[in-house]
């Protein structure tokens, strides 16, 4: 297996309920309980790809989505560690790399006067939503907000699984963004890190409709068409929050540490 660079970077302190209700109400519906910061506009979700592709790929994490107190900052962060462009619709920026989509940024700030704290979430590609949402509940998990229609984004709704792990289940309007080999700048690979790694697997199998697995040293890759899809990492602390982690392909994972504490990012 190709040995997977992970960067994380320290974000300010948030409830994780306030979080929670942020990206429901701002990913879903274009308002929040949190206070944005500059004009007035509605927020104006993008498609995911620049085209239709009409072509679905259930399991697959299809767009990451970034809440950050500081727009502005973020862009200086990723633009230069990463090389990322950004176009500003209103409250929403949205994220390119050489030209092609792949993600989206929201300003939020708490009313309350509290630190906030940038989230990256994930949108993995469900056939449909409304099943997925039903066999999520049946299990454990927690609807946030959804099923709904979003205007040029699809059918989404924002959950946690049942061990709390946060997502948006999309089946995005114009298809997925087709299958390709990472560039980089691209987003490579998704990893959710677990404790009760036997319980977030018969999970995802079933959510992702992944057809197969490849069985690592406490590690295991999902599969579907042919395709490597995510993967389930095994932690050991009793006391671990569940999440997913998102990758970036670089061309030199050295070199972009550095950088990242350069930029004020924590290691």
């Amino acid at each position: 297996m190709k040995k997977i660079q992970t960067l994380f970077f320290k974000g300010l302190r948030l409830r994780s309920w306030i979080i929670i209700a942020a990206l429901a109400l701002v990913l879903l519906t274009g308002c929040s309980s949190l206070e944005f910061s500059g004009s007035s506009e509605e927020l104006q979700l993008t498609s995911i790809t620049a085209s239709p592709t009409n072509e679905y790929h259930p399991g697959k994490v299809i767009w990451h989505a970034l809440l950050t107190p500081d727009v502005a900052a973020a862009r200086k962060f990723y633009g230069e560690q990463f090389g990322w462009s950004f176009e500003q619709l209103g409250r929403y920026t949205e994220i390119t790399n050489q030209g092609r989509k792949v993600g989206g940024m929201v300003e939020i700030k708490s009313k309350e006067g509290g630190e906030t704290e940038a989230y990256w979430l994930g949108y993995m590609s469900v056939s449909d939503v409304d099943k997925a949402t039903d066999f999520l509940t049946a299990q454990g998990g927690l609807v946030h907000k959804g099923p709904v229609d979003m205007e040029h984004r699809g059918r989404g709704v924002l959950v946690s699984d049942p061990q709390g792990a946060q997502l948006l289940l999309l089946h995005a309007a114009g298809g997925d963004p087709e299958d390709r080999e990472p560039v980089i700048g691209d987003w490579l690979w998704n990893d959710i890190w677990t404790n009760v790694p036997e319980k977030t697997f018969t999970f995802y199998q079933v959510l992702g409709e992944y057809e197969s697995s490849i069985d690592g040293n406490n590690y295991q890759v999902l599969q579907s068409e042919g395709k490597w899809r995510a993967g389930i990492r095994h932690v050991f602390e009793e006391d671990f929050k569940v999440r997913w982690v998102p990758s970036v392909r670089v061309a030199n994972p050295e070199l972009i540490v550095d950088k990242a504490e350069s930029l004020g990012g924590v290691v």
